[in-house]
């Protein structure tokens, strides 16, 4: 316990730190983290009730795009108002220690489980897609919602494992972390490399055969469309958790380097600001979403007007 207690001093030394040199920059990320809060639970209120709607998007996928939504909100909940309320804090010069050791080490055990099960989820949605663009029919057989949902559950309690491991052996916390999410990076990366690879090889294939089942070919460009969205999920989620990488990296290197704490704390807001950005990308690649979410905001702010009875159709 006084290893852990020592970690969330330090913790808070760090920001302290930050504070009183960046005050202006931690001053506007505290704001960012109170704006953004708000963004991240209406959103993902809205995709998560329009994804469990959704009828054509796959049962496999639905159930994990389900589980990243999940955490999305989680993060938008508890994670976004703690940092910015522990911002707060040091900005008005309050005495920080009573959030030690419970407090802090709680909200660090969740940050890291969320992150996880969201880096976790990622890579899943990843290799689930390149199962579909690879094999086809037996897909189907091989890939079911029950399977899905063991899978989920393993992801979250491995999530939880690492969260654990990550408080209670403090001292290497940093270089696990980026380990963890080297390895991720690399294995979803070379999963979308492959999927690229496989629907190049599947187009110039239907292109050279003349007579081809007309299913055959819709299937084929339905995997694919869905392939390119969950793409665009990963990209987005590659654009905020990169920068936590290499400023982790840095760490390494120096833990009490100004500009490598500003580097770190500006990160992290990225990472959050992930859970506030994925349900517009949902309501961008997702035409099925984008009408079930427009259909609800117009239900909540026109209540007397007829719902749009097509939106909820099979399109995308």
């Amino acid at each position: 316990m006084s290893m852990v207690a020592e970690v969330c001093r330090t913790r808070l030394r760090e920001v302290a730190k930050t504070v009183h040199l960046q005050q202006q920059f931690m001053s506007g990320l505290c704001v960012f983290y109170f704006v953004f809060s708000p963004v991240a639970i209406f959103g993902n209120l809205l995709v998560i009730r329009a994804i469990w709607k959704a009828s054509s998007i796959p049962a496999t996928l639905k159930k994990l795009l389900l589980s990243l939504a999940i955490s999305d909100l989680a993060v938008g909940v508890l994670l976004q108002p703690m940092y910015g309320t522990i911002i707060a804090l040091q900005l008005n010069m309050v005495d920080s220690q009573f959030l030690c050791p419970t407090v802090l080490t709680v909200h660090i055990f969740i940050t890291v489980l969320l992150a996880g099960a969201s880096f976790l989820t990622i890579a899943a949605i990843a290799l689930d897609r390149l199962l579909a663009v690879s094999l086809h029919l037996r897909y189907q057989e091989l890939v079911t919602p029950k399977r899905a949902e063991t899978v989920m559950v393993l992801l979250w309690l491995s999530a939880a494992v690492g969260a654990s491991l990550f408080v209670s052996v403090p001292n290497h916390s940093v270089l696990v972390a980026v380990v963890t999410e080297v390895v991720g990076f690399a294995v979803t990366t070379v999963a979308y490399f492959r999927i690229y690879k496989v629907v190049r090889y599947h187009q110039n294939q239907i292109q050279s055969q003349c007579q081809i089942q007309k299913e055959h070919a819709a299937e084929a460009v339905r995997v694919k469309k869905s392939a390119l969205n969950t793409m665009y999920v990963y990209l987005v989620f590659l654009a905020c958790y990169l920068p936590l990488l290499l400023s982790s990296i840095l760490l390494l290197v120096d833990n009490f380097k100004i500009s490598f704490l500003v580097a770190y704390n500006a990160s992290g807001f990225l990472v959050f600001l992930n859970s506030s950005l994925n349900p517009f990308v949902y309501c961008w690649r997702y035409r099925e979403i984008r009408d079930i979410v427009k259909n609800t905001l117009r239900l909540k702010c026109l209540p007397n007007e007829s719902p749009d009875l097509t939106s909820d159709g099979i399109r995308m």
